[in-house]
């Protein structure tokens, strides 16, 4: 083997592939937990500049996505929670039902 042979080191495209596969599950759930991973190994290939960029900017754009959309509905359960404690009132004249009725007779 000449040396030429022995530095050339096949690069294939698995982060890219792992960055797509974590940000198109993200998308379905867990964005957070995938959405972030997704993200920083989309940017460790990228800047590698390994083979299957397409993939990893889609992994990328995908990542992002689900993480963004994960911390607005984060941020909207946690607005709804507070204001759910601090307005007890809103849920104190539910309506009627012969089930509940029952229930305040007892």
């Amino acid at each position: 083997m000449s040396k030429q042979e022995e530095k050339t080191v096949p690069q294939d495209s698995s982060l890219a592939i792992v960055a797509l596969v974590l940000g198109v599950v993200s998308l379905t759930g867990p964005g957070l937990i995938m959405g972030i991973p997704a993200i920083v190994i989309a940017i460790i290939a990228l800047k590698k500049k390994l083979p299957g960029r397409g993939m990893s900017i889609a992994g990328l754009i995908t990542g992002i996505v689900s993480t963004v959309l994960s911390l607005i509905f984060l941020v909207f359960m946690i607005f709804m929670m507070v204001w759910s404690i601090n307005h007890p009132e809103e849920f104190e004249d539910y309506p009627r039902t012969p089930h509940t009725q029952r229930l305040q007779s007892l």
